[in-house]
């Protein structure tokens, strides 16, 4: 693949003007270096760059159909998500789904699901939004305090638990939120509009300044 068709993060530029290092993964530019040094804020508060993340849209009456015949797990209530292989499915509605994969695997998964669809009648649709969306990762002991100041859901743990995910503004913008803890530290996922991305990352960046913030190489 050629460096003028390698795909770049809608946050690349922003990343770039901080001091990232790049590398090349899947087809992508994704940050190589540490942004600040910072460690004893690494464990209070981070935020990542994941946008070269798989993202998958499905909707339609017989999505939970093709769900179960592709991932192999029966949809979770509206609002939660289940564990698939290289990756996670969230409910949004019970017609509507996203699917979050590892770098790279959203185009098998795409393929499978396609065919799926076919055997389903075609009644459902399916999406890559992976080129169009941002995906932005903050993790750390006082996101129930950062998120707040630019949303106005209720992160509390009873009403906001690890695998949950619901679409509402954030930064006066709509995002798609999802409770994603990391290797047992409070983590969640911001995935929205491409031309967002880079106004959300810096948005974030300055809410967080007060506890150190510290941008790390995305996963």
């Amino acid at each position: 693949m050629t460096e003028e068709a390698l795909r770049r993060s809608p946050l690349y530029e922003a990343l770039q003007a901080a001091g990232a290092g790049f590398e090349v993964r899947s087809g992508w530019w994704v940050p190589a270096s540490l942004l600040s040094a910072a460690d004893d804020a690494v464990t209070v508060l981070t935020i990542v760059d994941e946008s070269a993340h798989g993202k998958l849209l499905l909707e339609g009456e017989r999505a939970s159909t093709v769900i179960a015949a592709v991932l192999g797990v029966q949809p979770p209530a509206v609002g939660m998500s289940v564990p698939i292989e290289g990756g996670r499915m969230y409910a949004l509605r019970p017609d509507f789904f996203f699917v979050a994969t590892h770098p790279g695997a959203e185009a098998e998964l795409v393929e499978r699901l396609h065919a799926a669809v076919g055997d389903a009648g075609g009644m459902v649709a399916v999406t890559d939004v992976t080129d169009g969306r941002s995906q932005i990762r903050v993790s750390g002991s006082v996101c129930r305090q950062l998120l707040p100041k630019l949303c106005g859901l209720d992160f509390r743990e009873r009403s906001f638990p690890d695998g949950c995910g619901k679409i509402s503004s954030l930064a006066r913008t709509t995002q798609l939120i999802l409770r994603c803890d990391h290797d047992g530290v409070l983590s969640f996922r911001i995935v929205g509009g491409r031309s967002l991305g880079a106004y959300v990352w810096e948005t974030m960046v300055q809410a967080g300044r007060e506890w150190d913030v510290a941008p790390v190489v995305g996963g």
